[in-house]
């Protein structure tokens, strides 16, 4: 009996070795076909809309990419960069000037990997009606969210005036704090979010749309245009390290999520989808109607025009520009240094 359950013992170890390399021969395997994995943060945002409806149709996959994303509720860049700085995810949408304050902040080395959308032409600031020019601002006080795109269109709208923050009384507010202290009549101007403009208009009629991003070509002042562009980032050692994954994310995301945006056979679609969802936990929920506006109006590139604006020399102007803003509102100490910053090498 000794020996038979001794011979027992001894078949059941090798069935078991050749179990376990037979399993790990399977995961070996699944884990070469599996496409990289690549986590994603994301605001509840267009942007973020589209990627989504982009998952549910499979065109990451599709494309070489397992996207994994993770969303940041109620939250700003700052807190999607911080994710990006503790390892948490590896490639997110920000606001170019978020992008530039954690580089200066060398909270973590990041590049810009593409553009996810140009907002610009939505940006507005807006008044009571007792405002009837910028230069009616001095003295007042004015609402939005400090180091964010959002506050340098105000400053570069009041330094179009020969004004600067100091005219006015800047309150920092995040956006939604802002635009109830402006519909409260706390504040007399405010630079709302993009769907926080239209929301003000329907609530409060005597709105006045002060100033707009049309108005920067207008004398008097500088007739230099305003760029503020949202952009894809990641951190340098996941540009070395998985660029097939970021490839393949830039690929989907300007070569079918972005047409299909602006296909008329899709459009409808596709503002449906992005209406639904950011929709969801809203605190201030949007319309088709609105969110059409809203798209449309920004700019979303295909994969050929998102390298042209990376390329540029426009685009890098632009981002000097941003580092002289922040460094005359002491939020940088010094300049950077932008020289491979701009990984225009993921475009192939």
């Amino acid at each position: 009996m000794s020996t038979y359950n001794a011979f027992r013992r001894k078949v059941l170890r090798q069935v078991g070795a050749i179990a376990g390399a037979t399993a790990c021969a399977t995961s070996w395997r699944s884990a070469l076909a599996a496409p990289p994995a690549l986590a994603m943060g994301l605001l509840r945002n267009p942007v973020a809309g589209l990627v989504s409806l982009g998952e549910h149709k499979g065109w990451f996959k599709e494309a070489g990419v397992d996207l994994q994303t993770v969303l940041f509720v109620g939250a700003g860049g700052p807190k999607v960069l911080q994710a990006m700085g503790g390892g948490s995810i590896a490639l997110g949408s920000v606001s170019a000037t978020a992008a530039l304050l954690a580089l200066a902040g060398r909270a973590v080395p990041l590049r810009i990997v593409s553009i996810a959308t140009d907002p610009a032409p939505l940006f507005v600031l807006q008044s009571g009606p007792e405002i009837a020019s910028v230069r009616d601002l001095a003295g007042k006080r004015v609402a939005t969210t400090a180091g964010t795109g959002l506050q340098y269109f105000l400053v570069r709208a009041l330094t179009k005036y020969g004004m600067s923050l100091t005219d006015v009384e800047f309150v920092n507010l995040p956006a939604g704090d802002a635009q109830s202290a402006f519909l409260a009549k706390r504040v007399e101007a405010v630079v709302p979010s993009l769907a926080g403009a239209a929301y003000i208009r329907t609530l409060r009629k005597d709105t006045r749309d002060l100033f707009t991003r049309s108005m920067f070509a207008q004398p008097p002042g500088s007739v230099s245009r305003f760029d503020d562009y949202d952009v894809f980032v990641a951190p340098a050692s996941v540009v070395a390290a998985n660029a097939p994954a970021l490839r393949a994310f830039l690929a989907a995301y300007h070569g079918k999520c972005v047409p299909y945006l602006h296909n008329p056979a899709t459009q409808s679609d596709a503002v449906a989808e992005v209406t639904r969802y950011v929709n969801a936990e809203q605190k201030t929920p949007t319309d088709e109607l609105a969110m059409r506006s809203q798209l449309l109006d920004s700019g979303f590139f295909d994969l050929g025009q998102a390298k042209a604006i990376m390329t540029s020399a426009e685009f890098r102007a632009g981002l000097d520009d941003q580092v002289r803003f922040l460094m005359s509102t002491k939020q940088l100490a010094g300049r950077i240094d932008l020289d491979g910053v701009i990984a225009t090498e993921l475009f192939g």
